[in-house]
């Protein structure tokens, strides 16, 4: 793993509920040179991919407990899975 890039657990946040999902993630640099980063988040438990499906903008924890907002970026309704973009630093 590098500063870069995150593979791992973290924590969905999202209107009061909590969803514990795999995540993709990497730093992103904009052309005029401005930082994000993004990736996708796909849901542990298949009871869950209802919840994921209803995800809009949240908050991501990982587990050293560092948090970030989100934009939910295209919503793959029925698979659990999310792909996000997040703006200013990256939580990883």
């Amino acid at each position: 793993m590098t500063d870069d890039v995150y593979r791992g657990w973290a924590t969905l946040i999202d209107r009061g509920f909590e969803i514990v999902v795999h995540a993709d993630l990497a730093v992103r640099r904009s052309p005029d040179g401005g930082q994000g980063w993004g990736g996708h988040l796909q849901a542990d438990r298949e009871e869950d991919f209802e919840l994921m499906a209803r995800v809009g903008d949240g908050r991501l924890r990982l587990p050293d407990g560092t948090e970030a907002d989100f934009a939910g970026d295209d919503n793959e309704v029925g698979s659990g899975g999310l792909s996000i973009a997040g703006s200013g630093p990256a939580p990883f």
